[in-house]
Parts: structure tokens; sequence; C-alpha cells
């Protein structure tokens, strides 16, 4: 049984296009009280990437308005947006440290180039550091919760994707994926022992969710593809549901919304999203 969650719950925050552009929006886990958080001008660029930061109160995120992708900062109520990033490159995968003081992203090491590695900076956007070289690709980086490693997607070796940890100074790398699962997009559970991801990362298989310890132990397959295409999972901030993103195959490529239980089982909708919904995040209580 799914119960619902009642308001004043921490917030679920996604892109859509409702009003005909893409922009940032906020609304309950059970898919009420809809919030525009942002006014931006029109993008082809869906894929936000949006990430609360640990109090709640703000969301980082990133935008192209300036032909550029670069990062943003935003109020949850839509006020004191702010620029973060000015490199006239590709900036994406924004994600808080656990005491939000930090921000780690991945950055396109040259047009053309197609590759990303991973940077670090406060979170006013000062005290840029590079962790990874620029021979891989490097993304979707993602603290741990005791903030003293990041997990991240990458294809060094030559593979087409696996989950790796590292220091946060970028040092210590270790694999912690094997090559088949072509696992990406880790969120850490909040007791910082599990993790949940996606497999298929960088492929046009379907993509299924999976669940292990942080040391890439213990691996578990919660949604199957023939049924449920699902993809970009985060822990609800008490470890008890996981959100992301899907379609059921049956009704072909329409995307939704969904949440279920950390064992794989309650599979619900919580919200129907015509265009899609992206890259959802799940924030902490203001």
């Amino acid at each position: 049984m799914i119960h619902k969650i009642c308001k004043g719950a921490p917030e679920i925050g996604f892109p859509a296009q409702t009003t005909g552009t893409w922009q940032l929006y906020t609304m309950n886990p059970d898919g009420s009280d809809v919030f525009q958080v942002t006014n931006l001008p029109p993008t082809e660029n869906a894929a936000w990437f949006p990430d609360y930061s640990p109090d709640g109160k703000r969301i980082v995120f990133c935008h192209d308005m300036t032909g550029a992708i670069e990062l943003y900062v935003i109020n949850v109520d839509g006020s004191g947006l702010t620029r973060l990033t000015h490199d006239n490159s590709e900036n994406i995968f924004p994600r808080w440290s656990p005491d939000g003081t930090h921000i780690v992203f991945s950055q396109l090491f040259a047009p053309g180039f197609g590759y990303h590695h991973l940077v670090t900076m406060k979170a006013d956007g000062t005290d840029r550091r590079q962790l990874t070289n620029r021979l891989w690709d490097d993304y979707q980086p993602e603290y741990t919760t005791d903030g003293k490693h990041i997990i991240f997607a990458s294809n060094v070796g030559g593979l087409v994707s696996a989950l790796w940890i590292m220091n946060t100074d970028g040092s210590h790398k270790k694999q912690l994926t094997a090559a088949p699962l072509e696992a990406g997009g880790a969120d850490m559970g909040p007791d910082g022992e599990r993790m949940v991801f996606y497999s298929q990362q960088n492929t046009e298989r379907p993509t299924s969710i999976w669940i292990a310890n942080t040391d890439g132990t213990g691996l578990k397959r919660l949604t199957r593809p023939r049924q449920l295409v699902a993809g970009n999972p985060v822990y609800s901030p008490d470890g008890t549901k996981i959100l992301f993103n899907g379609g059921l195959l049956s009704e072909g490529p329409v995307q939704h919304l969904f949440e279920m239980n950390p064992d794989g089982t309650g599979v619900t909708v919580i919200s129907e999203c015509i265009d899609g919904c992206p890259l959802p995040d799940w924030g902490a209580k203001p």
C-alpha cells in the first residue's frame, strides 16, 4: 500500500513544459501544489539537473540562457536567481556537498571534444578545483552522505559506463560496478550505506533501477525493463521512498514521475508529465 505524504513534507523539484517552455517546478510528494519556480527564456535544454541544497531552501541547476550551459542557484520561492559559472562552456550535473559549502559538477573540456571532467567549487562559485583528467568522460557526480567521497559515472578504460568512487580532492579512485552493468546516475541513501542508480547508461537499451552497498556489493535490481523503463532515481530524505522518472512500455514514449519503496515494491505514478519530467530531485524540508 502506498500512503500519501502530508503537506509540509520535503518537496520534489523537476523541469517540465507545463506553460510551453521548459521551467523548473516544485510539488508535494503526492503530486499536489505544483509551483513554477523559474520564468526563464525558452530553451530546448530539458536536462536542468536540479539539486536541492541540504537545508531545502535553494536549488542549483543548469541553463543555456546565455548560449552556453552555465550553473545557477535560486531560492525555492523563485527569488534570488544567481549565476555561479561564467565559462561559456557546458556545466552540468551540479550536486551540493552534504554541508552545503561546495558544489561538484561536470564540465565539458572543450567544444567538440565531447568529454567532461569533474570540478568542485564553493557554493558561491569561487575556488574552482579540477578533480579528474580530460582523457575520459566523467559525469553525474554525487557526494557520499558523510561528505568524504564522491561517486561518479565514467567511461574510463574504454567502458560504456561504470560507477567509481574517489576522495573529494580527486585522489584514490576506485571502480565500484562491473562493465556489463553500464551503471550511472547514482544517488546516496541518507544512511550512507546504500546507493541507488540505473543501468544501461549511454546506451539505447531500456534502463533499470538498481541498489547496492556504497562499495558496489549487494547488487539488487528493483525494476524490470520489459515492463517499465526507469531512470534517474533519488532517495527521499528519510530513505523510505525512491523517486524516478520513466514510462510503462504499454503506454509508449509517455514519461511520468514514479515513486516506489526501497525494495522495488509499490510503484506508483505521482505525476503524469505529458512532455516528460526529466531528472527530478527530492529536497530536504526547509
